[in-house]
């Protein structure tokens, strides 16, 4: 199974707007911008444009993706 995510939204796109990124993500303009450091999701800015490249936005959400396991919540002193 191979580690890359395809992002099928825009499959021949190299560079994503911000706008495709937040509709990808599912998320605002204030959360792209203001909680997710540039660290974790590198932008290209370019004559007033921000960009980020698809294989960028595919290692993100491939970093934060859980392993599916679910927890159960422990209750101290006895059963729940």
């Amino acid at each position: 199974m191979s580690n890359s995510l395809e992002i099928a939204e825009f499959p021949n796109e190299t560079l994503l707007t911000r706008a495709q990124v937040k509709e990808i993500l599912k998320i605002s303009y204030a959360q792209l911008d203001s909680h997710i450091p540039d660290s974790e999701l590198p932008r290209t800015r370019m004559n007033g444009h921000t960009f980020v490249y698809r294989s960028d936005l595919a290692a993100y959400i491939q970093a934060h993706r859980s392993s599916g396991s679910i927890r159960k919540n422990s209750v101290k002193g006895g059963e729940a």
